[in-house]
């Protein structure tokens, strides 16, 4: 599993490559920044015994409830969901992400998240 974190100026660029994925499977993310808005969140399901991805991130581990910040609603092969605006969120700093993909645990995935830092323009 690697995690990359870019930030040019306001904008940070998450990338995430799993291997060995379950359902339950988290990655942390340390995006270093209090506050910030989700503009896109991009998941593919590389390979393995699942035939979908339905992403979920958050600002606590194991998202649920009002930690969610992005819950992917109908489980695809590839999630591509962009946001007008962005989606806001307000954390400690990391950020917790599953792919949860529909099956197995021998699953290859690529994530990319782009987020804007602050919830202002």
């Amino acid at each position: 599993m690697a995690t990359t974190v870019t930030r040019k100026g306001n904008e940070i660029v998450v990338e995430i490559t799993e291997t060995s994925v379950g359902a339950s499977t988290e990655v942390a993310i340390p995006v270093n920044i209090t506050r910030g808005r989700i503009v896109r969140q991009i998941c593919v399901l590389t390979s393995g015994s699942g035939s979908t991805v339905d992403p979920i991130i958050g600002i606590a581990t194991n998202p649920a409830g009002v930690n969610v910040v992005i819950e992917n609603g109908t489980g695809a092969a590839t999630v591509d969901n962009q946001y007008a605006g962005g989606i806001t969120f307000s954390s400690t700093g990391t950020l917790y992400h599953r792919s949860k993909p529909d099956s197995g645990s021998d699953n290859a995935v690529s994530t990319t998240y782009h987020i804007v830092v602050g919830w202002g323009d």
